[in-house]
């Protein structure tokens, strides 16, 4: 793990799993995808069906925590191989 790349996760990590999960999974990926996909039904379908809205944004939901959960693993995982390189 490249110098940059340890201190931006060494920040990430000081705010925990649980905020980084919010911050970095269920907001971007759960809100974002969802409005996105609404924008996008509006757009192509000139009506827009309020039933799928918490739909969406409960699968979207469930995706961005286990992206975000398996980028934590992953940096996590480079973070102490990076540590226990150093002599």
């Amino acid at each position: 793990m490249s110098d940059p790349r340890k201190e931006i996760w060494e920040k990430r990590k000081k705010i925990g799993r649980s905020n980084y999960l919010i911050r970095f999974g269920l907001l971007p990926w759960g809100v974002g995808l969802t409005i996105l996909c609404s924008i996008v039904e509006l757009i192509t379908m000139h009506n827009m069906n309020p039933v799928w809205v918490p739909i969406r944004l409960v699968v979207f939901c469930f995706v961005g925590f286990f992206i975000a959960n398996s980028r934590w693993q992953s940096m996590e995982n480079r973070y102490e191989a990076s540590m226990n390189q150093r002599p």
